[in-house]
């Protein structure tokens, strides 16, 4: 081989080679093995600590990024601990204001990660003293959220807004919900639980999910177990958002949360008209408000004198401005809800078809809308047609729906001598599929270990979030649910000490204790036609 053409070949060999990048073959499966700690030098449990350092071994490179707010010391101080990243290897170095004869505790988060955005499985936490012993107190609870939370202690020093200020200590949950504090010093510790997104803030009422535990505080000796804390957000004043008018005789309102039917609104008006209103049929936080004359201003102003319920005033005074459409609303009426294609799974009770339309209607129009039910394509169904509202009806087959079978419902378009009254097709078809039918069952039992003439227990469906049920817990100790849907459920029992049957989430501040719960480990079974005397439930303390 020519001398100059070896050369060549073998400098652009080593360019390659050193131009080439170390890394893992791409493709294969994706990484979702947690990091582990390996170890700690000094190991976690030393006294005496001189060189206030430490240096974490992990199993895997990490993601540096995620160490800026995954690492804490605890009691908390006024500066964070300065972390030097080195792949796999972290060095943390504690900041000043770390005392003599002091536990320091230093906690991994669940935020930390490694290269391929892996969480850490659980909190881990290492224990230092400057002194001759390591405090052994221990907290333990879990929170019962949607969401993963983070858990503050404060030494209780007696201020009503301590749950406000920063905490001493913070801890995470795991997947479970359970959590747990090491190395704590006999004391008085208050507990609040907020969303892990906040950690390490001080706690904003207003904007997060939070929760308190169903007692003051906890008078730490030695090791203190069976916390529990109900997430919960609190809930806003009801206010009115905004307006807008929709065609010559119809608008909407909007508020901040749902609209119940009971509420009464006082003077609605727009201008010096008054309006009527209805619950929106599909927007729960908005009500339709309608009027009988034609609004002549290009601009108008909506307003109540408030809206009560149960003689609670809910909002005050309000108005909105609206703009009054130039142009009448020529779109054809259409069905809003449901699509084409419907699901039904029939029980005893129903369920009716709900057909919501885009506009409010007459009495007059609604009666006159022609509809007609097939079962098979075939078959005229006859059924019940009920007014629900001015822009709802609900159809319900005379005889029930039959169970696996097909349907089609069909609306005609009717004469009228306004073409935006009726519909655009001369035939709007939606097609209905029923399942089986909805089973029922029922079940019920004892409840042992904790002694108030209070309990209610009250059971949500893992699938469907709107079954939820409640039972009074009688003298005896007894509750029962009959005909309940067949579901998956979880099972709470609480002491209504407000007497409101509905629980009480307690409160930051002022500082109020939730109502004492107990969560049921499993969850409760209910089949259809079954109805199960379970074994007594000991809720203990």
């Amino acid at each position: 081989m020519n001398s100059k053409l070896f050369l060549l070949l073998f400098c652009t060999s080593v360019i390659s080679w050193r131009c080439a990048a170390f890394a893992p073959p791409s493709g294969g499966k994706k990484d979702t093995i947690p990091p582990e700690l390996l170890s700690a030098n000094p190991p976690s449990g030393t006294v005496r600590l001189l060189e206030q350092v430490v240096e974490l071994a992990f199993s895997e490179y990490m993601d540096e990024k995620s160490f800026a707010t995954g690492i804490r010391i605890a009691p908390v101080l006024e500066d964070d601990p300065v972390v030097k990243f080195m792949g796999n290897r972290v060095r943390v170095f504690f900041p000043d204001g770390i005392k003599n004869d002091m536990t320091v505790v230093l906690t991994l988060s669940r935020a930390i990660k490694d290269e391929h955005g892996v969480e850490l499985a659980k909190p881990i936490q290492l224990a230092y003293s400057t002194g001759d012993e390591i405090d052994t107190g221990i907290i333990k609870g879990r929170v019962y959220s949607s969401n993963p939370a983070a858990v503050y202690l404060f030494n209780d020093n007696g201020s009503d807004t301590l749950l406000l200020s920063k905490p001493n200590y913070i801890s995470e949950t795991e997947d479970n919900g359970s959590f747990e504090f090491n190395y704590l010093s006999p004391d008085k510790y208050k507990i609040l639980a907020l969303e892990r997104s906040a950690a390490g803030l001080q706690l904003d009422q207003k904007r997060m999910t939070y929760g308190v535990p169903y007692f003051n505080s906890v008078k730490l000796d030695s090791i203190f177990t069976g916390i529990r804390i109900r997430s919960f957000k609190e809930k806003e004043p009801l206010r009115l958002l905004r307006g807008e008018w929709k065609d010559w005789n119809w608008g909407q309102l909007y508020f901040n949360d749902e609209i119940v039917d009971s509420v009464t609104i006082d003077e609605l008006q727009i201008g010096n008209q008054d309006m009527e209103w209805f619950n929106h049929p599909v927007d729960k936080k908005a009500i339709v408000v309608t009027i009988t004359n034609t609004i002549q201003n290009e601009k108008e102003r909506i307003s109540f004198k408030h809206i009560s319920l149960n003689q609670t005033i809910l909002v005050e005074s309000s108005a909105v401005n609206v703009s009054i459409p130039t142009e009448v609303d020529t779109n054809h009426l259409s069905v809003i809800s449901p699509a084409a294609k419907k699901t039904i799974s029939p029980d005893q009770y129903g369920p009716p078809l709900e057909l919501v339309f885009s506009r409010p209607l007459t009495d007059s129009l609604l009666n006159n809308i022609h509809v007609e039910l097939m079962l098979d394509d075939t078959n005229n169904v006859a059924f019940k047609q009920t007014i629900q509202s001015p822009m709802k009806i609900s159809i319900f087959p005379n005889d029930g729906w039959k169970p696996k079978k097909k349907y089609q419902m069909k609306l005609f378009k009717h004469k009228s001598s306004n073409e935006k009254h009726t519909f655009k097709d001369s035939v709007t078809i939606i097609n209905i599929e029923t399942t089986r039918p909805q089973g029922y069952g029922g079940f019920t039992g004892l409840i042992e270990g904790y002694e108030s003439a209070q309990l209610i227990t009250e059971i949500y469906s893992v699938e469907k979030a709107e079954w939820n049920f409640n039972s009074v817990v009688n003298s005896e100790g007894r509750f029962e649910y009959k005909h309940i849907p067949e579901s998956s459920y979880i099972f709470h029992v609480f002491e209504d000490m407000d007497d409101n049957k509905t629980f009480s989430n307690g409160k930051a501040y002022p500082y109020q204790p939730s109502e004492w719960f107990y969560v049921l480990p499993d969850t409760i079974e209910v089949r259809a036609n079954w109805d199960i005397e379970f074994q007594p439930f000991n809720v203990g303390k």
